[in-house]
């Protein structure tokens, strides 16, 4: 073998080397590279729900001093004036009315951080329920299956509740949809929950990954915290005039 195949041989050995070597760096620092983006993307979804978290507790804070804090003072006031006129003074009667008033307000405040039928009945009658409130508004039409819903502990039960509350919520807001149809699934170790609707709008599974990292996506980054803590999934899918959201969680 002459020096000039020698030299041929060593230098693409060399090369080869060379090109195998930058392809292990690269594979490594890609790879570095999108746990970074997925640890960026995992903080800005927990921030986003501690955010929604701390939103609600100053939403229900300020109605609280605002409104029921306003109430009970006014209620005092009253109460001083029968006490000097009577209890069948007009100041009693309208002292009995804001208290009245004020435990309604109290009642929906508490709705809002856990809802009493939920504690009650239980998530499918819960969620029958809250679905009802919107059939009989005419706004929109909501069949719901739940029969497949099993018996569930209070956090999971929460949980779906919110998530349902949230997904119905954005259908009103974005979609456009008259009609919605929800149904609950038994599968091998697991539950499907199906949510749909027939809006003019909806989100597909590529729309889901361009909207879940936008800032003011506030309420779907909350359903994916919220199926966190319950090591569920989430996917979207299209067919036809219908758009469907569909909810898995181990059980």
């Amino acid at each position: 073998m002459n020096d000039s195949i020698l030299i041929f041989i060593v230098t693409t050995a060399l090369i080869m080397l060379v090109l195998a070597l930058a392809v292990v760096l690269f594979v490594v620092y890609y790879q570095k590279r999108i746990t970074s983006i997925n640890l960026i993307r995992e903080k800005e979804l927990t921030e986003a729900a501690i955010r929604a978290e701390e939103d609600e507790r100053m939403r229900i804070a300020a109605e609280l001093h605002d409104d029921v804090g306003a109430t009970l003072a006014s209620v005092r006031l009253y109460l001083r004036m029968a006490n000097k006129e009577g209890a069948g003074s007009e100041a009693f009667e309208q002292s009995q009315q804001l208290i009245d008033e004020t435990i309604g307000k109290i009642r929906n405040l508490s709705h809002r951080l856990q809802p009493a039928m939920l504690q009650k009945l239980g998530l499918q009658l819960a969620l029958q329920s809250f679905f009802d409130v919107f059939n009989k508004s005419g706004v929109i039409y909501i069949d719901f299956s739940g029969d497949e819903l099993p018996v569930l502990d209070e956090n999971k039960s929460l949980a779906l509740y919110r998530i349902m509350q949230e997904l119905l919520n954005n259908t009103l807001k974005h979609a456009g949809a008259d009609r919605a149809e929800v149904s609950a699934e038994r599968q091998p170790g697991g539950l499907e929950l199906r949510f749909s609707h027939n809006g003019k709008q909806g989100i597909t599974q590529e729309r889901f990954q361009e909207y879940i990292y936008k800032k003011d996506a506030t309420g779907l980054k909350n359903i994916v915290n919220r199926l966190k803590v319950l090591n569920g999934s989430i996917s979207f899918d299209k067919e036809e005039n219908w758009y469907h959201t569909i909810i898995q969680i181990p059980l």
